[in-house]
């Protein structure tokens, strides 16, 4: 196994599986480079509005991420939103959004400059990470060396057979700043103060001058002086800085100026890092993660396997169809004995924490009871296109899983973030 880049270790991706050299390539030259586009289930959705249903929008957006452009949409329906999953800022992506109150307003259609929102009919709930079957994704890589074509298909094909870990990709830990995972361990520690100083003080590599003078300042207890040389990208930064030149001292409450739906990203990010981590010792060990082997949680599967179905015990006989499935560690979670438990417990015991450490009592919106998640990454309708030094690479994934993934296997870039990949 190839080792993975250093900022890829530092989320607990540790190696490439497949085992072709380096193959040079640029993701996201341009926004529309990367195209996704969300799948929902057949026969979703009413064209007829209906007692009780709620309003569905299908949002386009480009330059903006889905939390922002929720915000931005929230303000005009007059109603908190809903979605089924994040998509990137340097994206065009296609998502599906629902008012969560009935009583919001319903405009067929909605048009800022960085997304535009369609009325295309009515459902009985709103949407949810659940509704979302998968993703469509077309991806060109600019800039290729002439074995990309190659690549793609190895890594395609182990993916097929049910052997690509299912890791998190680094868009999901903030790769620009010190990682929401940070923030999120210091949460899960009771260190609020830490958690703090992450966001407040931690270098990001895209840092200008002004913005470094303001966390000087925040390292002095200066929160009106630095709070004057954030950007309005530094929401973030600002609303905690805020909160502290009112109430010095008072962490907890800084924290909770902060967006709930963000700060749950936050302690999300420290699970997904312990998930990367856990499946980077599964596979160090040799253990199969294609196959369901006694002992093992496991889920039956769509016949297209994409979509996963209830959960089963480890003493139950696994389905001809079964898939494994680990434990994302959170204050529910349970020691099974199994093998994919045993790498867990490594991982837990590395950093120093407990699973119950997930329920934070202090700030307690934010506590994760944990779940479960495949270990392997689910494809189909693969294919790559390769014209000059440019490829189209066209693919579906299961909900939840990450185009990224699958393009650091394909290049192995020694830096992800200037390829494009974080």
């Amino acid at each position: 196994m190839i080792p993975a880049a250093e900022s890829e270790r530092a989320v607990g991706i540790r190696f490439y599986l497949t085992p072709g050299a380096p193959c040079r390539a640029s993701a996201k030259t341009r926004d529309d480079d990367f195209r996704v586009e969300e799948c929902l289930p057949s026969q979703y959705l009413s064209a007829v509005e209906r007692p009780g249903y709620y309003p569905l929008y299908r949002v386009q957006k480009h330059s903006i991420d889905t939390m922002h452009m929720a915000r931005e949409l929230s303000g005009i329906l007059k109603s908190r939103v809903s979605y089924g999953g994040l998509k990137d800022k340097r994206a065009v992506a296609v998502q599906y959004v629902t008012p969560t109150s009935r009583r919001s307003l319903s405009p067929s259609e909605v048009v800022t400059d960085k997304f535009s929102a369609r009325l295309i009919g009515f459902v009985p709930k709103p949407m949810s990470r659940g509704t979302i079957v998968g993703n469509r994704f077309e991806v060109t890589l600019r800039e290729c060396c002439p074995e990309i074509g190659h690549r793609a298909e190895e890594t395609f094909q182990l993916a097929t057979e049910r052997m690509m870990p299912n890791f998190y990709g680094l868009q999901r830990f903030g790769m620009s700043g010190p990682g929401t995972h940070m923030v999120g361990r210091a949460i899960v520690r009771k260190e609020f103060d830490a958690a703090v100083r992450l966001i407040l003080s931690k270098v990001h590599s895209r840092d200008d001058d002004q913005t470094l003078a303001a966390r000087e300042a925040f390292v002095a207890g200066k929160y009106e002086e630095g709070l004057g040389l954030l950007s309005r990208a530094q929401d973030v930064e600002a609303m905690v800085a805020r909160s502290l030149s009112q109430n010095p001292g008072d962490w907890v409450k800084a924290l909770r100026a902060i967006p709930v739906e963000l700060r749950r990203l936050f302690v999300e990010a420290y699970q997904s890092f312990i998930f990367n981590e856990t499946m980077s010792e599964v596979i160090a060990k040799g253990e199969g993660i294609s196959k369901t082997r006694p002992g093992d949680n496991w889920a039956e599967v769509s016949e297209d396997g994409m979509a996963t179905f209830e959960i089963h015990g480890v003493k139950e006989p696994p389905a001809i169809n079964a898939i494994p499935m680990v434990q994302l560690v959170g204050y529910a979670t349970r020691d099974y004995d199994s093998r994919f438990d045993a790498c867990i417990n490594w991982v837990l015991q590395k950093e120093d924490i407990k699973a119950r450490d997930f329920y934070v009592k202090e700030m307690q919106e934010v506590s994760a009871e944990g779940g479960f998640r495949r270990p392997h990454m689910a494809i189909k309708d693969s294919s790559c296109t390769v014209e000059g030094s440019t490829a189209l690479l066209k693919f579906s994934l299961a909900r939840g899983q990450y185009a990224t993934v699958l393009l650091r296997e394909i290049i192995k870039p020694g830096d992800p973030e200037s390829a494009g990949l974080a």
